[in-house]
């Protein structure tokens, strides 16, 4: 069990329908079922924190780098989705595998969700609302002895002022209270020890691209190494 609270939030929630007249009955099945999807989703979350929590030092093992996107995802998707906020995704299907510590990276993926979503907020708020386009893209494919990951998204942009000390430690230009500057460092680090690179720019003037590169594990089959 995630926690106690949750425990009895999930307990068997059946005889809160019984004595129900027939117009409520399917309201109130409606409503414990979104209990249920909610429970399970917060049991994820919490089950998640636990991992991070517990690691120390990095794990390196043969992954795929779409399963952890997905997982990444899961776990961040449903405030992208209250906030109006579209993910496009375009993997590469078969992708070999990379060396990396699942959880960390995992980490890393979330880190860049949420400084897509700020920046997509910041642009709202120059902008006085939503506005057209407010997407995040999220690709992967094969180069050469590579895999490479894209997190595109249609915020405020990043300047070329400030491109260069963006994974420097304690860098921040979110307001007080809303960011400690140590995301994209320590996801910068995390990517490093992985045996790969990050790098961030602008998408033709709008939005943000931050962009990873992995070498390919060792003994990954040739035949996958396309270009």
């Amino acid at each position: 069990s995630a926690s106690p609270l949750l425990a009895i939030i999930a307990c068997d929630r059946k005889p809160l329908a019984q004595g129900v007249t027939f117009r409520f009955k399917e309201t109130l099945h409606k409503m414990l079922n979104k209990i249920d999807t909610n429970v399970d989703r917060a049991s994820k979350i919490i089950n998640h924190m636990r991992q991070f929590a517990r690691k120390s030092d990095m794990d390196l093992e043969k992954v795929q780098v779409n399963e952890i996107l997905e997982r990444g995802f899961e776990i961040f998707s449903q405030q992208l989705k209250v906030r109006g906020i579209d993910v496009v995704w375009n993997v590469q299907d078969n992708l070999p595998k990379i060396m990396a510590d699942p959880s960390r990276l995992e980490q890393v993926f979330i880190n860049l969700l949420i400084n897509a979503r700020d920046a997509i907020e910041e642009k709202w708020a120059s902008h006085a609302g939503e506005t057209e386009d407010d997407s995040i893209t999220i690709m992967t494919r094969l180069r050469g002895n590579h895999v490479i990951v894209e997190v595109r998204d249609t915020g405020i942009g990043i300047s070329d002022a400030i491109v260069e000390k963006l994974f420097n430690p304690f860098f921040t230009t979110k307001e007080v209270g809303k960011g400690t500057g140590l995301g994209l460092s320590i996801s910068y680090g995390i990517v490093k020890e992985c045996g790969g690179d990050i790098e961030a720019g602008s998408v033709n003037g709008e939005g943000a691209v931050f962009t990873l590169t992995f070498p390919v594990s060792g003994d990954a089959p040739a035949a996958n190494r396309g270009i």
